[in-house]
């Protein structure tokens, strides 16, 4: 918990990024407070548990920025208890804290994404559920405990309601722990899965035969995508890029690079911890081979790999998965410590799913896939690959040797991290911002035009006065106490249909909204970039019609700029049509 309190005071009120995706998570709940219905007056592509919480705080603590982080600083906490309690299944307690110290690192506070203020607050809630589902299962492994099964099924179903691929995790991870424990007993196969199975289903149901029921199919399948049904093309590039299913190829050779990135560091370290002549005629030509690997593929690969090793972790995972298997079935019984290594490398494998060929070392969507797989690399490390050596060489005293450079080389590598994020916070995150409903440091590169918006819209709005932001940051909205009257918060290309983009040009004619606000947001991740010109022209050619240019907010006033600029700038246009 030191280094969550040391990174929780530098990077104070520094983790909200605005502008993307942060709007949706500010303003959705108190529309939701205000009575509008979610997914039929406010779009919305998860399922309702998290902007429905999250307006149950804004009802009881007040609709302001500091809520939203304090909930989020309450789960990062839970979530720093539930990995260490988890990693404890492997690890012992000195271990176990450098474990969950990498994970607070790299999935809690990375500066890129973190867990306080993250993208999407349903993720950040699902993952709780899901590893809850995962300590509870590894109980279940450990004494066969139906009760835990019942609570893990709990779980299931709250994450089925939040974030599906999260309930998909668990039940897949349940699923294998009870085939890996039981094997052939099929009526003992079928009797504990029905335990978790049970509650799972008697909280979800019900949740989506509401929907579909009061909201419609219409809305919740074809136009909300709660099923994964009906995705526009933007949507399904995106995903092929988080996959790496985009360049398949080019992803596969990725991912050896990290391998051999993870073969030269364990290689180094038993060079480290071992240096009799037996260790360095096998160690000596794996480290060079790997690491000439490593640079060769680094080159290749230019800016589309950082040279992280965790890119490699589905061939980690798919390894231990079927080492343990092998195991277990050659044992009349399971090894120490053997259920629960497949058990968390099950949930890791099953996690990783929609980054499968790309998985990314933490940041806006690593954070919530890393976890588990971060306890087993520091388990490879400090245990595993000390074992491997002391059976290579018959010497226990290699074992721990090897154990403490291993432990002393992650221990380093973390307090460097820890050091080069807290600058970056500090030298990144530096322009103070104080509004009505939040104040932040933003990153210096947004800061000054978000600032210069905000300003503007105290000064020449009313208190609820109705603006109109695209393509997203309805932020500017809520931190200023003033509303976006339409469906759609964030207007990725093609999410909004046309019948929508209809209904949005009717409400700036029909609804005396003065002023519109273009933000510099290229959707390039979605296969578009410019707003209003490249996707939804229509509402664009409006916007151009029927208002004027009245300020460049940011670091340069051309009023030239363009969407996909190098310096970002927010455009606001004034009604010509509105009385002053």
């Amino acid at each position: 918990m030191l280094v969550f309190a040391a990174m929780s005071l530098v990077s104070w009120r520094r983790w909200t990024s605005p502008i993307a995706d942060s709007g949706r998570e500010m303003d959705l709940p108190l529309r939701l407070l205000n009575g509008e219905l979610l997914y039929r007056d406010a779009h919305y592509i998860y399922p309702p548990f998290s902007p429905y919480f999250n307006s149950m705080l804004y009802r009881v603590f007040g609709a302001h920025l500091d809520v939203l982080q304090a909930s989020g600083i309450v789960c990062a906490i839970l979530i720093t208890f539930l990995c260490y309690r988890i990693a404890r299944r492997l690890l012992a307690p000195a271990e176990s804290a450098l474990a969950t110290a990498a994970i607070i690192l790299l999935c809690v506070f990375k500066p890129a994404g973190n867990l306080i203020s993250p993208y999407a607050y349903a993720a950040l809630h699902g993952m709780i559920f899901a590893l809850g589902a995962l300590l509870l299962t590894l109980r279940y492994a450990e004494s066969e405990r139906r009760r835990e099964l019942i609570g893990a099924g709990v779980l299931i179903g709250l994450a089925a309601i939040t974030k599906q691929e999260f309930a998909l995790a668990c039940s897949v991870t349940v699923t294998a722990a009870v085939i890996y424990l039981h094997r052939t007993n099929f009526r003992r196969l079928a009797a504990d899965l029905s335990f978790a199975a049970a509650p799972a289903l008697l909280i979800a149901l019900p949740v989506y035969a509401a929907l579909l029921e009061f909201i419609g199919w219409k809305i919740i399948v074809e136009d909300c995508h709660l099923f994964y049904t009906h995705l526009p093309a933007s949507l399904v590039f995106y995903n092929s890029q988080r996959t790496g299913f985009d360049r398949p190829l080019f992803s596969l050779i990725q991912m050896i690079g990290a391998a051999a990135v993870a073969i030269a560091a364990m290689s180094g370290v038993v060079l480290l911890g071992d240096r009799s002549r037996k260790t360095l005629r096998l160690a000596g030509p794996v480290f060079a081979a790997a690491s000439a690997a490593f640079i060769s593929i680094r080159w290749l690969a230019g800016k589309q790999w950082d040279g992280s090793p965790v890119r490699a972790l589905p061939l980690l995972l798919v390894a231990i998965l079927i080492v343990e298997w092998r195991r277990k079935s050659r044992e009349q019984g399971s090894a120490p410590g053997s259920p629960a290594l497949f058990i968390i490398a099950a949930y890791s494998l099953a996690i990783l799913a929609r980054v499968s060929l790309r998985v990314p070392s933490g940041g806006a969507f690593g954070g919530f896939f890393l976890p588990t797989s971060l306890i087993l690399f520091c388990w490879l490390f400090t245990r595993e690959l000390p074992a491997l050596v002391e059976k290579w060489t018959g010497q226990g005293i290699s074992t721990r040797r090897l154990r403490l450079a291993a432990f002393g080389l992650l221990a380093v590598t973390l307090l460097a991290t820890a050091i080069v994020y807290g600058v970056r916070y500090r030298k990144n995150f530096s322009y103070e911002i104080i509004a009505e409903r939040g104040h932040l440091f933003a990153p210096k590169v947004t800061g000054q035009a978000i600032d210069e918006a905000l300003r503007f819209i105290e000064s020449h709005t009313a208190p609820g006065e109705s603006i109109a932001v695209f393509p997203e940051g309805s932020d500017l909205a809520f931190l200023t106490g003033r509303r976006t009257p339409f469906r759609h918060q964030i207007l990725i290309p093609g999410l909004m249909s046309e019948e929508d983009e209809r209904k949005a040009i009717e409400r700036l004619r029909q609804e005396p909204i003065r002023y519109v606000f273009v933000v510099n947001r290229p959707m390039r991740e979605f296969g578009a970039e410019a707003f209003g010109r490249d996707f939804y022209t229509k509402l664009g050619a409006l916007i151009d019609e029927r208002y004027r240019l009245v300020k460049v907010c940011g670091s340069s006033r051309d009023e030239r700029l363009q969407i996909g600029a190098p310096v970002f700038f927010i455009n606001i246009f004034e009604s010509q049509n509105v009385a002053r």
